[in-house]
């Protein structure tokens, strides 16, 4: 078992990597919303703008704002209409792991804290 100090270590450690995957995510939310913007920018269809909009309404701000449940959530619903997926490789690739990493930690956080 181990003693408080580490637990607490732990814990430290663990909300610090949740920060780097919130910043990454983020960043990375950001990118994919300029690319959606320019293809908006060079077609004719408003999808790209739509698009961009619920990235920022239904992701990019309950991320900000710490709901990571609710980020995943729509980050799946948004992903699962085509073409989402097959335009937004960073998204699937890489921030769609890093909330999971961020739930699994929360998790994993709130056990420690119990056995504190």
């Amino acid at each position: 078992m181990l003693n408080r100090p580490d637990l607490e270590r732990m814990l430290r450690e663990d909300a610090e990597q949740r920060l780097r995957l919130r910043r990454t995510a983020i960043d990375l939310i950001n990118e994919e919303l300029q690319f959606l913007e320019l293809l908006g920018a060079a077609g004719a269809s408003s999808m790209p703008y739509r698009k961009a909009a619920i990235l920022h309404d239904r992701i990019l701000q309950p991320l900000e704002s710490g709901d990571y449940e609710k980020a995943y959530q729509e980050l799946n619903a948004f992903l699962s209409e085509w073409p989402m997926e097959l335009l937004m490789l960073r998204l699937v690739n890489d921030v769609k792991p890093d909330l999971q990493l961020i739930l699994r930690g929360l998790i994993l956080s709130d056990m420690l804290r119990r056995q504190l």
